[in-house]
């Protein structure tokens, strides 16, 4: 029973991120993809939090996606790819909507 519950929950946040990711649209999905590559590669073997990734790729002129979950779905799509992977390492969110909630620090693989 549980593991059917987790299995559910597994899909219905893979259709969620999937939905975020169509909304944005390619164009900005591939925007936001090379950023977060961009800026991982900076960040070496110590890594970041996902919520910098998003601060810088505001910096650099990327438009606000419209979802928020749509960089929780890039971050998913990437670590799905390989791409990145969690540092078994956890920081407090500094974003004041994520009420100082524990988040994984991403490096690349």
């Amino acid at each position: 029973m549980v593991q059917m519950s987790l299995d559910l929950s597994a899909a219905l946040r893979d259709h969620g991120a999937g939905v975020a990711l169509n909304n944005a649209g390619s164009s900005w999905n591939d925007r936001a993809c090379e950023i977060a590559l961009a800026f991982f590669k900076s960040a070496g073997e110590d890594g970041a939090l996902f919520e910098d990734v998003r601060a810088y790729a505001e910096l650099t002129g990327l438009p606000f996606p419209p979802s928020p979950n749509s960089w929780g779905a890039v971050a998913l799509s990437m670590s799905k790819r390989n791409i990145i992977i969690k540092t078994g390492k956890w920081l407090n969110s500094r974003s004041v909507k994520s009420h100082a909630r524990a988040q994984p620090i991403w490096k690349l693989k």
